[in-house]
């Protein structure tokens, strides 16, 4: 399984006819979202600290060139790409990318001081800028630029075990109060864990959840928004590994006051 997070679609009128998109869309029944022309070739990018740099492909899909804008943030997806402060260089922070063609992205680390004994979570932004369109002097038209983000890893050197065995680590269990219920996992582990189709009991009848569980933290998710009330004896879940693909897991859950 391969998941890339799409955030920031923008719109805009370079003519005299200016709405916002939630108005076009519901002006025009034929009106779709912007698919972008730019695709990464990773879903997340881990930057090793024992490496000079971290590397990312670029392709563009599409039929027209495409101009593309990179920056990274620290967890602000709406921070703009000249407010934000990272310990990291991108390299091009700008380029026009022809179609057929792929573009490299370096990401250097500029030496801050990070934690050593955990991961560092940081976000790569990938911003697709198409061209604009040959029409007629006063036609009214709207353009999307299409934004893919996905997680930056930043992995110390005294981290050796496989990231892809700390889900074995995961403590899940289940605490109602008051009558609504919510499912805690616990990651004693030194890694971020994307967790995916979180499910529990039968799979056809409860909706799926996902979340990023941090190193040594633990996240939740209340049930009485999502899943009945049933107590929830056991989950089935998805962990992502480094290279994106998806390790299926089952485990027990404990029931605590």
């Amino acid at each position: 399984m391969r998941q890339t997070q799409r955030n920031g679609n923008t719109a805009w009128s370079r003519t005299p006819l200016r709405c916002l998109l939630a108005a076009c869309a519901l002006a025009s029944p034929a009106w779709s979202p912007a698919r972008a022309a730019l695709v990464l070739s990773d879903t997340r990018l881990v930057y090793h600290a024992a490496a000079h740099e971290a590397w990312i492909g670029v392709l563009n899909v599409g039929k027209k060139p495409a101009l593309m804008q990179v920056w990274i943030d620290a967890g602000n997806a709406s921070a703009k790409p000249q407010d934000t402060k990272v310990p990291f260089v991108v390299t091009p922070p700008m380029a026009r990318i022809d179609p057929g063609q792929r573009q490299t992205i370096s990401v250097v680390f500029t030496g801050a001081k990070l934690a050593s004994d955990r991961e560092s979570l940081y976000w790569l932004n990938v911003l697709d800028i198409p061209p604009e369109p040959h029409l007629r002097p006063g036609t009214n038209y709207i353009q999307f630029a299409v934004r893919t983000r996905i997680k930056l890893l930043y992995r110390p050197v005294s981290l050796h075990a496989d990231p892809g065995q700390a889900m074995a680590s995961l403590h899940w269990s289940e605490r109602c109060k008051a009558g609504k219920c919510s499912l805690r996992v616990r990651n004693p582990s030194p890694y971020y864990i994307a967790i995916v189709d979180l499910r529990g009991g039968a799979r056809s009848q409860r909706t799926a959840l996902q979340g990023t569980a941090p190193p040594f933290g633990s996240m939740q998710w209340p049930l009485h928004r999502t899943w009945a009330r049933a107590p929830v004896r056991t989950v089935s879940y998805g962990v992502l590994n480094d290279d994106g693909a998806m390790i299926s897991a089952h485990a027990s859950v404990a029931r605590t006051p």
